[in-house]
């Protein structure tokens, strides 16, 4: 990131001694407003006042994201309790969640999302997350799928097994043996489509009624 957006970013917030930021939750963006306690130059760190609900989103997510200057800035927390949280200043995202065209949420253990294979790969795996035009999961090293190949199989989402074409745009490699696959739908019927907009509404509200039980 070039010095002179970040300069610009530091003058703004000593200036409004706050940050409109976005953090993501079960991969839903929860905007939050950080009040400014200190900027530390030699140490290149930031100090925000915050609450319990934010200290909550940001133990699972430890990302903090920031649009500016039509760019979108990532800070990373380093230290953080129930009312102060430390970062270092901004780097350019590599990721640019805030920027997604579609709403996208982490799939719920008690109600998953399962996606059967076939052909010839012939697995079902749970899915990570979902949104309207695609979904990502992880496989076992061992079983391969190539990017940009369409692949058939069905969707079992909120009770019903749905018929489904998708194809891989990407795989990174994880430190646990697998690969993280993130995969497009193709030609989605209304029937999948509808499924899957009534999965995002409800995991929204759960994940809703999550952040208001954590405490002021």
């Amino acid at each position: 990131m070039s010095e002179g957006i970040l300069d610009e970013f530091i003058n703004k917030l000593k200036k409004d001694r706050k940050l409109e930021a976005n953090i993501f939750y079960e991969e839903s963006p929860i905007k939050v407003v950080l009040p400014v306690l200190d900027i530390d130059f030699g140490r290149k760190q930031i100090e925000f006042e915050i609450n319990p609900k934010i200290e909550a989103m940001i133990n699972q997510e430890k990302e903090i994201y920031v649009k500016f200057n039509n760019e979108v800035l990532l800070l990373r927390p380093l230290f953080w309790n129930k009312e102060t949280l430390v970062t270092t200043f901004p780097s350019l995202a590599i990721e640019p969640k805030i920027k997604r065209e579609h709403v996208r949420v982490k799939c719920s253990q008690k109600n998953p999302i399962l996606l059967e294979i076939y052909d010839n790969v012939n697995v079902c795996v749970s899915l990570r997350d979902i949104s309207e035009k695609g979904f990502s999961f992880k496989l076992p090293k061992t079983v391969y799928l190539e990017l940009n190949k369409p692949y058939s199989g069905k969707l079992n989402i909120n009770g019903k097994s749905l018929p489904i074409v998708f194809k891989v745009l990407y795989k990174i490699e994880r430190p646990d043996n697998t690969y993280r696959y993130g995969a497009k739908i193709l030609n989605a019927t209304t029937k999948v489509e509808d499924e899957v907009v009534k999965y995002i509404f409800e995991r929204q509200r759960e994940i809703a009624k999550i952040l208001n039980t954590f405490a002021d």
